[in-house]
Order: C-alpha cells, then structure tokens, then sequence
C-alpha cells in the first residue's frame, strides 16, 4: 500500500495535506478515534460477549482498516490521517482486564420486557430482577455488592446519584431512568475497580460505562411499533440527517443529527402494576479540522410513571388469589410520577500526534412525585388483622399510618412544632366519610391515634447535578523501544436536591393535602476528582504496566431551616408551649469534608513472541482501591454520633485471555474485600425512638471465579456462554441493610453468607446467521440463550432472644428489655432454605428483508422476541418474617431477663410467622417491525 512505502521512506506526512477533500465514511470512523482515548472495548474483544461476532465498538475499529486501502490511494490527506489513526488505535488499547463489552444485538434480545439494567444479565457475576415491564424498580448486584454501591457512565458523564450512590435510596425514582435501552448502542461492564479513565465517582462494585446511540453519516428514517404480552405497546421513530453541507461545514466536516423518540405502555405481569414510559434523544456531531476533531450535543429527555408494590407480596395472599397478584388500588397503592433531563455537550480535540485534548460539561435534574395510599379498614389496633389481612397478615404500606407513627405527629408530640407542623388528621377526618366509624371506634376503644388522615402521603423531590470533566492525553514518542500513553483528567461536580416535602391526607379522592409536614431545607454534595493514567509498553508490545492514582475529595451537607433533632432557638424554648411540652424542632447544619487517594495497576503479558502457537495468549493482574461515600441524607441531626468515612474496597483480579479470531476464551479470579462498610440501625421505641447510627463497623468478602467462551463453529454458527462463582460472606458482626434491595435492616452476622447473591450464575447460547436465505441481500438472525441462577440465601427475623455479644454502636448488654427490643423483628440471613435454582431460556429471531420499487421504502425488519420461553416459575426475591404470635405487654419477666414487665412484646405487630415473595416474569411474547426509509 503507497502509505506505507510513504512512512518506510521516512517522509513527512505533511507532504499529504495538499489534498483537502475527503471521504466521510472512511475518514470519520478513523479520527473519532485518533482524537481521544479510545474505548476499552475496541481492545477487548477476548473478554467480549456479542453475540453477532464482532463486538460493538471493535467493529468500528475493523471497518476503518477496510476502507484504508479503498481510499488510500486516492487521497493523500485520508491516507495520512487514517495511519495515524490506526498508530494511535495500536497504541491507545487497554490491558486485559474482565471487562466485558455488551453490544447492539444483545440491546435488541433484552425485549421491551427489559431495561438497561436487565441487559447486565449478559455479563458474568451480575444478577438482576425488575418487578415489572419495562424499567420498573429494577435491582441488580456485580460480584455480590449491590447496585446501590454501583456507579455508572453515559459516554463518560456520570449517571448514578451522586447523592446517594448508585440508583439513590430506597424506592426513589424506581421508574424510569436518564436513558433508556432505546438510547443506547452497548454497555462495557467494569466488575470491581476500571482503569481511572474508565471509572467515575463513588463506587465499590464496578462502572457501567454505557454507549450513546450517534448520528448515522446518511440520512435515514425509522419508524417502527410493537405488541406484546400483558397491554404491552410501544412505538417510536429514530431520524438521522446525515452529513448536512453548509455554513457549519462540508464534507467530513459537515454537522449530522439524529432525533429518536418511543412511548411504551404496560398493564404489567403482576396485578395493578401499569407504567407508561417515554424517552426523547437529541443528538448533534460536529466534526472540524478536517474531521480529526469532534463536537458532540446530547439532549435526553424520558419520562417514567406507573404503579408498584413498595414490598413482596404476602404467600398467603398469593396462594389465595395467584402468584402475581398484587393489592388493588382502592386498597393499597404506590405511584410514580418521574422525569429526567440530562444535556451533554462534549469536545474533543487532535491537538497532533502526540496530544489531544477534550471537555465535557453535563446538567441533569429530575422531579420526582411519590403518591400513597391504604385504606383505613386495612389497619386494626396493636397490629391486628385488618380488611384486607389473609390468615391475619396484613399487606405493607409506606404511609405514615403503615409504620404506625400517626401518635408522632399533633399537639404535644415530639414532631409537633408551633407554626411549623400543625397537622392533626384525627381531627380533620374522623368525621368524614372516608374515614368509617368502625376505624375511629376501634382505635378509641384501645386508647391508640387512628390511621384515618395519615393513611395518604404524597412527597416530591427535585435533583440538580452539573459538573464539567477536562481530559488530556499524552502519547510519548518512543524511547528505547519504550513506550508511554498517558492519560489525565477530572471530574467537579455538584448535586443538590430539596429534603422531600410530604403532605398528609386521607384519600386521592378528597385532594385534602395539609401544611408540610416534612423538614423544611435541603443537600449538597461537592466532588472534585482527578486522575493520572500511564500505560507503558515493553518488551516489543508484549509487556504492558498500567499504573494508576485517583484522587477523590468531596464536600457534603445536610442544611435544614426547622428539624427534629436540631437546634430549637431560645424564642421556642422559652414559649408557654414549649415549657409544657418538649420542643424538638429547629435549625440544623452537618457537614463533612471526605477525601480518598485510589490507586490502581494492572500487568499484562502477551504471548505472541514467544510461540507462533501461544499466539492470542495473554495474562494480567489488577490490585486496585476504589471507594463509597455515605448519603448525604445520613448527616441528619437523628444521626447518633459523626457521619462514618467512606468505604473501601480492595480488590485483587488475575486472568488469562486467549483469541484466535474464531474462538475467545477468558477466564478470571477476583477477590474484594470491603473495609469499613456501612451500618445502620433505626430505633423504633425507647428514649432513641426516631434516630438512627450509622457505623463503619463492617467488613464483607467477595471472591470468585468467571470465565466467557465465544466459538465461531462455521460463518453461520455461533456458541457461546459464560459462568461465575460467587462466595460473598460477612466478616464481622455489624449492624447493616442486609438485602440486596435495601429494604430491610438487621445485623450481619459474622460468616453468614450475603442474601440475595446466586451462588452461581452462567449464560449460555447458540446464535445463527446467514444471509440471502429468502431473498438477495436479506439478513437472518436467530438466537437461543439460557440462563441459569443458582441458590440464593434469603433472610429471616430474630425473635429478640438472640445472644449477638456486644453491637457496636449498642449500649445494651444482653438479658435486658432494652436489648430484646432492639433485636426484636431485625433481619438477618437465614441459613436453611432460600430461593432454589432455575433456568430460564430466550429466543430471539430477527429477520431484514430488503425492499425495492416501493418508494422511499428501503427495508423492513421484523423480530420476534419471546423471554421466559417455556413459562418457567420462579421466585426473583423471598424472605420470611417473624413476628411474635400474641400482643399487648409482658407481665413477668422471663427467667434470665430484667427490665420485661409491663413493656411491648413486639414492636413490629402481633401477626403470626409468613413470608415474602416477589416472583419472575412468566413468558413474554413481543412481535416488532421496523421500516426503515
């Protein structure tokens, strides 16, 4: 090829400038990668899991190299830029690592069924679980840490709560999402720690680094609907301009744009769950400088609103009226209403060969509106039965009325402030009719606060995040057969959102929604964090060092005008009501500074020197730290003691990877451990009765082995699969949130295994393609997947009796009431039974028929999606509660304790032993056609 005699003959390639028109398709493909760091994926396609052969990003890389000669010798400058391009693809690859690259056919065989989450499935040691179609309260965990402690990427920007963590606390913003599977080309999972330039804030499980969809370089209509199981409906439509020739470029450098929109509705699989979800993608890439440089413009705009079940449904109801049934609303409901915004705007700029440079800045918010309801005669005095109760075991609600806390709220109780908190719902409704007289009389009779008038709340929050990211990278010329590429960059960042106002009523009928009777202010979290990243190449390419230090300080507070717990001013405590009554209510500010030096290395070595037959062999370790910062929600003045520092994980990761172009095997061992992981605990009674410690108390252990396989048997077929061992265990004996979900709390018990993590997981499949199989130029694509979950721990509830030894953060010794109380109904995981084995297989089948003569009609695409192939049940999530069998008080003491007589027997209700459960999607049928014009 001319070019390289050119560069043999040690010509300046400045000699091939004189050429200045290009071709668009071969140029652009090139320098998008010449410009900046390139994604891991275009170097990882051993440890990739697509299913069509060639993984997502990598595909871009093999296109460039095939139109190199096309062009090359008709244009000087093309073949000049796409050299360099491809010197700096070679040298801009990571090291091996257990990354795995999730591609676009894998987004279109997740169904609509799925979600951007669910589509983790594809990668080895994640297990997730939705409770409905679409992106509806998905969970999800990477090698045995929660999704909560996950942090994820949309073309670098960070999407997960900067707040919080991961997908932000417990049943917030549940459905919906920043961007949806309709949004994206792929997924590179990172388990554990990524490179620095890969990783962003705040996390100890992994990064998700997700894929935007990018204008296509023609123009291009596609229109396309859907029907489905369960009143499921979707369409949509994704319009690309293509190069537009103008005043803001021509050629390679001419703008292109892409608008996509989708609205999917469900009646969902599990009684009384519908949803309805929209998403809204603007998307502007402007190349310049003859397209080595790029600017890009991102608008996303998805809504999310629906019904779901704030906790598993009750075996009993489920036994009596079917396994997906579920409380009708005009019992018991809860209701989202979400919207998400995020604008990107992105530059990166080929500075020269050795140096390019890039900025990135981002705003996002979110407003979120949660509505819930239970009706009055589902509650009974003490706990009891109540309408709705099946062998006496009441259904869940997240009402104040539901975790029996109306007696905190009126005149002389402690959340009751004087010109702040002046709602009292007895007095409002237990006269109306949405109150019956059998609730009001009951709850007199025994002397306890009715549920009418705190049975209904409605709260909203609203998110803001903005923040800017400057990025540079170095390729260092050659030194002794040495090579360096150095990358560098930050992240400032700042997250606020209001602190939840919540209104009491009644009913959603009677729109009665009194005085605020949350606390008035709000959080704040500040991030600053920077990166140094140097890959050196040794040994002729075959040794590869990539060391590593990130540095993380954030700034957070918890600022509020009148809360409990804070300080009352001395006007307040000197009122005729406050020397009558406590006051607790006032003004409060916490705030913490928390700061983290990360480092990383990661050591390949690659065999292809050595032998021509250990040719595609490499091998590598990682040591690396990363860290997660406690919610900002948790600096609360009902925080017992300091706000704890941020956890640590250490991890520790060897593999070996194999490719010979047919056939990719990778295989892999990790080990995490978890330094000061977080504890919590909430007080329900006694003189701590509304607040919370928050420890850092814990340390858990995660280890495993993973290993992929992909085998291209023939061009047509395909196997491949993926399996992970998972022992994710205690260390100590903490208090903590011991389900994956975060919707319990109890104790880790030193050795006890995590609940909710399958012991084992694989994926495995058979995938078939051919073309011109009915008509010339047609594609065929059928594809069978299985996926196979292992046991799973569940949890269960302590009696109270227990002998744990001393708690940290706990003054109580065991044999007194207070102890038992505080053990009493606590969570812990159960080691007999849990959730057995199953397997569940996929079909998907994907057929593009060329179309002819038909005006601006091009093509059509139909695919048949069906998830759950042969209807297999399941349980997704399950746990057992205990409560004690009789109510009311103790009149002696047992033998052995003090401190019993004349105290509560439970203070989580007097229902009898049941459980939970949550079960999996049944089969689900999707029939799609696209149009594409």
């Amino acid at each position: 090829m001319n070019v390289l005699r050119e560069i043999a003959g040690g010509k300046s390639a400045v000699r091939l400038y004189a050429h200045r028109r290009v071709l668009r398709c071969t140029l652009m493909s090139a320098t998008i990668l010449a410009m900046m760091p390139l994604p891991r994926a275009m170097a990882q396609t051993v440890s990739t899991t697509t299913q069509d052969g060639t993984p997502h990003r990598p595909a871009r890389a093999a296109s460039t190299s095939t139109t190199t000669e096309t062009s090359a010798t008709q244009q000087g400058r093309t073949e000049s830029i796409l050299v360099r391009a491809q010197r700096r693809m070679q040298r801009e690859k990571d090291s091996p690592s257990a990354v795995t690259e999730i591609g676009t056919a894998q987004v279109r065989q997740n169904s609509s069924a799925g979600n951007i989450v669910t589509l983790l499935r594809n990668a080895p040691s994640v297990f997730s679980y939705q409770q409905g179609i679409g992106m509806n309260e998905p969970v999800y965990s990477i090698r045995g840490t929660r999704g909560l402690e996950v942090a994820s990427t949309f073309d670098g920007v960070p999407m997960q709560d900067l707040l919080y963590g991961g997908s932000g606390s417990y049943l917030s913003n549940v459905v919906g999402a920043y961007f949806t599977q309709y949004q994206i080309a792929g997924v590179s999972v990172y388990p554990g720690v990524a490179y620095p330039d890969h990783a962003t804030f705040g996390t100890i499980g992994g990064t998700l680094e997700y894929h935007s969809l990018r204008p296509s370089e023609k123009f291009g209509l596609d229109v396309f609907g859907q029907v489905a199981s369960f009143g499921t409906f979707t369409e949509g439509f994704k319009l690309d301009t293509g190069g537009m020739d103008g005043v803001l470029g021509k050629g390679v450098d001419a703008p292109r744009a892409m608008l996509q929109y989708d609205n999917e509705q469900t009646k969902g699989y599990i009684d009384y769950t519908p949803a309805r979800y929209n998403s809204f993608e603007f998307a502007l890439d402007k190349p310049y400088d003859d397209g080595q440089s790029m600017f890009q413009a991102t608008v996303l705009y998805n809504t999310g609103s629906g019904l779901v079940t704030p906790e598993p449904i009750p075996s009993a109801y489920q036994q009596q009226n079917g396994n997906f049934s579920n409380y009708s609303p005009d019992q018991e409901f809860m209701r989202q209403n979400n919207d998400y915004f995020t604008l990107m705007l992105k530059d990166d700029t080929y500075i020269n060969d050795y140096v390019s440079a890039g900025l990135t800045t981002f705003y996002r918010y979110t407003n979120s509106t949660t509505e819930t309801y239970a009706n009055p005669t589902l509650f009974s005095p003490d706990g009891g039965a109540g309408s709705a109760a099946v062998d006496g075991i009441n259904p869940f609600n997240q009402t104040i009325a539901g975790f029996g806390e109306q007696s905190y709220y009126g005149y002389g109780s402690y959340f009751y402030q004087p010109g702040v908190t002046t709602y009292d719902g007895n007095a409002l409704f237990n006269n109306s009719k949405y109150c019956p007289a059998s609730v009001r009389n009951a709850f007199a009779a025994a002397g306890e606060t009715s549920p009418c008038g705190y049975n209904y709340n409605i709260s909203s929050t609203h998110t803001d995040t903005y923040g800017i990211q400057p990025r540079l990278s170095i390729l260092l010329p050659t030194f002794w057969g040495i090579r360096n590429t150095i990358h560098t960059g930050a992240l400032i960042a700042k997250a606020t959102q209001n602190d939840m106002p919540t209104y009491l009523g009644i009913s959603p009928q009677a729109q009665v929604y009194e005085e605020q009777t949350a606390y008035s202010g709000g959080y704040q979290r500040d991030i600053y964090t920077w990166y140094l990243q140097d890959k050196i190449d040794l040994l002729h390419n075959t040794l590869h060092i990539t060391p590593g230090v990130t540095y993380q300080g954030t700034y957070s507070e918890d600022k509020q005008g009148y809360v409990y717990g804070g300080q009352v001013s001395a006007a307040a405590t000197a009122s005729a009501y406050c020397q009558s009554y406590s006051c607790a209510y006032g003004s409060y500010t916490g705030e913490k500074w928390d700061h983290n030096w990360l480092p990383f290395v990661n050591i390949a070595y690659d065999f292809d020197r050595i032998s021509p037959l250990l040719k595609g062999l490499s091998v590598y370790g990682s040591a690396a730290n990363s860290a997660l910062y406690a919610p900002v929600s948790d600096y609360s003045p009902t925080l017992l003691g300091t706000v704890p520092s941020a956890s640590i994980v250490h991890m520790y990761e060897g593999g070996v990877q194999y490719n010979t172009g047919n056939l990719s095997i990778s295989a892999d061992y990790y080990y995490q451990k978890v330094d000061r992981d977080f504890g919590y605990f909430s007080y329900q009674t006694g003189p701590y009765a509304g607040y919370s410690l928050y420890t850092n108390a814990g340390q858990r252990l995660m280890r495993g082995e993973e290993a992929q396989i992909k085998w291209q048997v023939t061009p047509n077929w395909q196997l491949f699969g993926n399996f992970s061992h998972n022992s994710t265990r205690y260390l100590k004996t903490y208090l903590a949130d011991v389900t994956v979900q975060e919707d319990q709390f109890g104790y880790a018990l030193r050795g006890d295994h995590v609940s909710g993590i399958p012991t084992w997981l694989a994926q495995f499949g058979v995938d078939y393609q051919r073309k011109n199989t009915f008509l010339h130029d047609d594609h065929l694509n059928v594809n069978l997947t299985g996926r196979y979950v292992g046991h799973q721990y569940t949890t269960t509830d302590l009696t109270g009796f227990e002998n744990l030894g001393t708690l940290p953060g706990i003054p109580y010794k065991y044999g007194t009431y207070d102890y038992y109380s505080i053990l009493s109904g606590s969570t812990v995981t159960s080691n007999s039974g849990g959730i057995a084995p199953y397997v569940i297989f996929n079909l998907d089948v994907n057929y593009d028929m060329p179309v002819k003569n038909i005006g601006p009609l091009k093509k059509l695409n139909f695919d048949f999606n069906v998830q759950n192939l042969f209807n297999t049940f399941y349980w997704q999530y399950k746990y057992q509660q205990i409560s004690p069998a009789s109510c009311g008080t103790f009149k002696t003491n047992p033998a052995g304790f003090t401190g019993f007589a004349g105290n509560a027997v439970s203070n989580y209700g007097c229902t009898a032993e049941y459980s939970d459960g949550m079960p999996g999607m049944p089969a689900f049928i999707s029939f799609t056609v696209h149009a594409t014009f």
